[in-house]
């Protein structure tokens, strides 16, 4: 019980993360994960989690790196095999090397197989904190597919290494000669064992299907199990098991292509399912990590090996380290010239730090170190454990800082919405553009319908507009309605077209609402003026109403004062003065309002014909917006990343819609 309540105050955590940065964008979602795992060290649980280092592997590594192998660009790849190659394994072996040998100089206390194992853990960068980072600054595209390219094959290399140093720190013996051999043999064992395990799984698939077994939920549990079945089976014979699940994913991502129903309800599911997983693997590790870390400072603290300040100045010296090897590399081998031949010094000068400091680290760098084991062969405690993984955490932590505050400086502070204000316009207007096809097939038959779509596209419209601006907007147009309802009212009660008394209610009534929804002492008191009150008290006395007469005159009121916001709100349409969407759906609200006091509804569909008609025109819906996205893409208003994210949305929403029809 104690293990369940842990496991769902670590997800509860992560929501949490995500909150907090929402109201902190400045700070980073995975600090933010590891303080709050500091944070649960603090609670008065009765549970106390104990690590399985070889679990970390299989558990964290497995299912994010076949994932990523499943996403990968194939084409960007191959465009960009040299800068990719040159980053993910000439960059990686050179970081094993240099930090290493660095790291065991500046802090002898750490054995050079483990220095060599913390450099290789340290070798890898996160695409993910970067691809987080890219929505608050503008990484240039090409850049970025570098950087997702050299993040998914040296996560690989730098795994083997570290497994490499780890096996020689724990056995204690090394050889170059041995090891080159050995390195070959379980790097292309593992690839072509998760090659041919993903053929053995594709046979295995088409099977099930010959017998018509296309249940979603069995292929999808079959598709969440396959790394960590290739992990294991790679790790039993001996080969390289993240080799072998990288491999997978990339073999995974030339599968289903076939047109068939199932196969598309599969790939839905299969996106929705592993960004679930991925989102939570990926917390859990920083929370795991914050969890950590406070026996891990208690120990170092009270270690006499070495000082406070020296371990922190340790933490700095690594990062400058790390990313100094990688500027330099850049350099060198001249990446930004390999990407574009045209650039000038500057650019070049620019693309190089651009590159340089986004090489955050991250998940796979902690998964790796906190995989470490507790004992050598001999039986000996792991030199250093606790001080690796600190001055794992430390470097994170400084890339992290790096690329959240030098990044937006080198490449300009341009938010995302000002930077993509006009294709955030574009996205409004092909809504807009969707409402308008939908109002040219209003029918009296399907106006109810119609309505309620039609208000669903004013919601979305509203969504990408802000809550803010939306909520401020709804007041300002609550008042103004309420106030033409009282000035009508006064009208028609001038006019003695209905009851004074009546109006009077109806008067108090609006007034209250308005207070509550202002505060402003205007609407506290009352507003019926005192000739119409006395005049309203006089013929209350003469004539006494009954409930059935009240109840017509109120509704005989309401019908008036609806109809004459009605005409306002249209002359406001008409005139373009104010928000489009809030105008047309306060307009929907006032016609429902309309029909239900006359009675419409008796005349109205079966609910039958309604879900019918609703589907109908939802479908409409959905095919306009994709022609209006296809041709707001075709002239330049939207860009290819932000055309397939819509489409990708129009197709979970056919899913939905085929789904309540079935």
């Amino acid at each position: 019980m104690e293990l369940f309540e842990y496991i769902l105050l670590m997800l509860a955590a992560i929501s949490v993360s995500n909150l907090v940065n929402r109201f902190v964008p400045s700070v980073s979602v995975p600090i933010i994960q590891i303080l709050l795992g500091m944070v649960i060290t603090l609670l008065p649980l009765h549970y106390e989690l104990t690590l399985n280092p070889e679990l970390f592997l299989l558990l964290f590594l497995a299912p994010l790196l076949f994932n990523d192998g499943k996403h990968a660009d194939k084409e960007a790849l191959w465009g960009l095999k040299k800068p990719i190659l040159l980053l993910a394994l000439g960059l990686v072996f050179l970081t094993v090397v240099a930090l290493g040998y660095f790291l065991n100089w500046i802090i002898p206390i750490i054995p050079l197989a483990a220095a060599f194992a913390l450099a290789a853990a340290l070798a890898p960068t996160d695409a993910v904190a970067v691809g987080s980072l890219a929505e608050k600054v503008e990484i240039p595209h090409q850049t970025m597919q570098i950087l997702e390219g050299e993040s998914l094959i040296n996560d690989a290399s730098g795994l083997v290494s570290f497994q490499f140093a780890v096996a020689a720190m724990v056995t204690g013996m090394f050889s170059l000669k041995s090891a080159s051999l050995s390195f070959v043999y379980i790097s292309f064992g593992g690839i072509i064992l998760g090659l041919l395990l993903t053929l053995v799984k594709y046979i295995i698939v088409k099977w099930l299907r010959k017998l018509g077994m296309e249940n979603v939920t069995l292929h999808m549990l079959i598709e969440v199990l396959t790394p960590f079945a290739i992990y294991l089976a790679a790790e039993e014979l001996g080969v390289n098991g993240i080799l072998a699940v990288v491999s997978a994913g990339v073999a995974h991502s030339f599968g289903y292509k076939k047109l068939n129903p199932e196969v598309a309800k599969l790939n839905i599911v299969s996106k929705s399912t592993w960004s679930v997983i991925i989102f939570v693997l990926n917390g859990l590790v920083f929370l795991l990590l914050g969890t950590q870390l406070p026996d891990i400072i208690q120990t170092i603290w009270s270690s006499s090996d070495i000082g406070h300040f020296q371990v922190i100045t340790y933490t700095l010296l690594l990062t400058v380290a790390v990313l100094g090897l990688r500027l330099i590399w850049i350099l060198i081998m001249d990446i930004p010239r390999s990407v574009d031949l045209l650039d000038t010094w500057r650019d070049k000068m620019k693309k190089a730090f651009i590159l340089s400091l986004a090489g955050v680290r991250g998940t796979v760098t902690l998964a790796s170190t906190m995989s470490l084991p507790f004992f050598l062969d001999n039986g000996n405690p792991f030199p250093q454990r606790d001080l690796i993984i600190f001055l794992a955490a430390g470097v994170i932590l400084w890339t992290l800082l790096a690329s959240n505050y030098l990044l937006p400086v080198l490449v300009g502070r341009e938010t995302v919405a000002e930077r993509n204000e006009d294709e955030i316009q574009a996205k409004i207007d092909i809504l807009r553009n969707v409402i308008v096809g939908l109002s040219e097939q209003k029918t009296d038959e399907n106006r109810f319908a119609m309505g309620k779509i039609i208000n669903t596209y004013n919601d979305r419209i509203r969504m990408i507009k802000g809550n803010e601006h939306k909520n401020n907007a709804e007041k300002l147009m609550w008042v103004s309605t309420l106030n033409w309802e009282i000035e009508n009212t006064l009208s028609v009660m001038k006019s003695k077209e209905v009851h004074p008394y009546m109006a009077y209610r109806q008067l108090n009534s609006i007034n209250r609402f308005l207070f509550r929804l202002t505060h402003e002492d205007q609407y506290k008191r009352g507003s019926l003026p005192v000739t119409y009150w006395q005049e309203g008290m006089g013929m209350v006395q003469q004539f006494r109403l009954s409930i059935h007469e009240r109840r017509a005159e109120l509704d005989k009121l309401r019908i008036l004062n609806i109809t004459y916001v009605l005409q306002q709100l249209r002359d406001l349409l008409i005139r373009d003065e104010l928000d489009i969407e809030i105008v047309s759906t306060f307009i929907l609200h006032y016609e429902g309002r309309l029909r239900r006091l006359k009675g419409s509804e008796a005349v109205s569909a079966t609910k039958q014909e309604f879900d019918t008609e609703l589907q109908e025109l939802a479908r409409l819906g959905i095919q306009l917006e994709r022609d209006n996205i296809q041709l707001m893409f075709e002239t330049g208003r939207i860009l290819r990343p932000s055309m397939k994210e819509m489409k990708r949305n129009i197709a979970l929403m056919e899913h939905d819609l085929r789904e309540e029809s079935s």
